[in-house]
Protein backbone atom coordinates (compact mmCIF):
# COMPACT_ATOMS: atom_id res chain seq x y z
CA UNK A 1 0.00 0.00 0.00
CA UNK A 2 1.52 3.70 -0.99
CA UNK A 3 1.78 5.67 1.66
CA UNK A 4 0.39 8.97 1.57
CA UNK A 5 1.97 12.26 2.10
CA UNK A 6 1.91 14.59 4.82
CA UNK A 7 0.32 18.03 3.54
CA UNK A 8 1.65 20.86 5.15
CA UNK A 9 1.95 24.66 4.28
CA UNK A 10 4.54 25.44 2.69
CA UNK A 11 6.79 28.25 4.66
CA UNK A 12 6.06 31.82 3.77
CA UNK A 13 8.52 34.31 2.39
CA UNK A 14 9.81 37.41 3.94
CA UNK A 15 7.89 39.34 1.47
CA UNK A 16 4.59 37.97 2.11
CA UNK A 17 5.29 38.47 6.20
CA UNK A 18 6.29 42.35 5.32
CA UNK A 19 3.06 42.19 3.05
CA UNK A 20 0.67 40.54 6.19
CA UNK A 21 2.36 43.27 8.29
CA UNK A 22 1.50 45.72 6.24
CA UNK A 23 -2.35 44.68 6.08
CA UNK A 24 -2.21 44.77 9.81
CA UNK A 25 -1.25 48.45 9.92
CA UNK A 26 -3.42 49.68 7.38
CA UNK A 27 -6.27 47.98 9.69
CA UNK A 28 -4.99 49.39 12.18
CA UNK A 29 -4.20 52.82 10.72
CA UNK A 30 -8.16 52.57 9.88
CA UNK A 31 -9.01 52.01 13.63
CA UNK A 32 -10.22 47.90 12.63
CA UNK A 33 -10.20 45.45 15.45
CA UNK A 34 -9.31 42.97 13.02
CA UNK A 35 -7.19 42.25 9.91
CA UNK A 36 -8.63 40.92 7.05
CA UNK A 37 -8.41 40.19 3.10
CA UNK A 38 -9.56 43.73 2.22
CA UNK A 39 -6.30 45.09 3.95
CA UNK A 40 -4.51 42.72 2.81
CA UNK A 41 -5.67 43.54 -0.93
CA UNK A 42 -4.81 47.04 -0.07
CA UNK A 43 -0.98 46.19 1.47
CA UNK A 44 -0.74 44.46 -2.38
CA UNK A 45 -2.16 47.24 -4.02
CA UNK A 46 0.33 49.68 -2.31
CA UNK A 47 3.72 47.37 -3.20
CA UNK A 48 4.54 48.29 -6.85
CA UNK A 49 7.27 45.63 -6.90
CA UNK A 50 4.61 42.81 -6.24
CA UNK A 51 3.91 40.79 -9.14
CA UNK A 52 -0.02 40.64 -8.89
CA UNK A 53 0.51 44.30 -8.43
CA UNK A 54 2.03 44.30 -11.96
CA UNK A 55 -0.39 41.80 -13.22
CA UNK A 56 -3.36 44.27 -12.22
CA UNK A 57 -1.87 47.26 -13.58
CA UNK A 58 -1.88 46.02 -16.99
CA UNK A 59 -5.32 45.32 -16.79
CA UNK A 60 -6.55 47.88 -14.54
CA UNK A 61 -5.67 50.94 -12.26
CA UNK A 62 -4.08 49.85 -9.14
CA UNK A 63 -4.48 52.92 -7.90
CA UNK A 64 -8.23 53.34 -8.52
CA UNK A 65 -8.73 50.18 -6.58
CA UNK A 66 -7.01 50.91 -3.46
CA UNK A 67 -9.52 53.97 -2.97
CA UNK A 68 -12.55 52.24 -3.74
CA UNK A 69 -11.59 49.62 -1.09
CA UNK A 70 -10.70 52.84 0.88
CA UNK A 71 -14.07 53.99 0.15
CA UNK A 72 -15.93 50.99 1.21
CA UNK A 73 -14.02 50.13 4.39
CA UNK A 74 -14.62 53.45 5.58
CA UNK A 75 -18.26 53.64 5.11
CA UNK A 76 -20.87 53.28 7.45
CA UNK A 77 -22.40 49.78 6.45
CA UNK A 78 -18.86 48.03 6.60
CA UNK A 79 -19.01 46.57 9.98
CA UNK A 80 -22.58 46.15 9.31
CA UNK A 81 -21.73 44.11 6.88
CA UNK A 82 -18.85 42.02 8.58
CA UNK A 83 -21.12 39.52 10.08
CA UNK A 84 -20.13 36.41 8.70
CA UNK A 85 -16.67 37.38 8.68
CA UNK A 86 -15.38 38.13 11.86
CA UNK A 87 -12.22 37.76 13.56
CA UNK A 88 -11.16 34.42 15.11
CA UNK A 89 -10.34 34.14 18.77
Amino acid sequence: MARMREERTPPSTPRFDALVAEAGRIAVGLGHRHTGAEHLLMALLRDPDAVPTQVLAELVDPVEIDKRLLTLVTSPTYHENRHTDRPHS
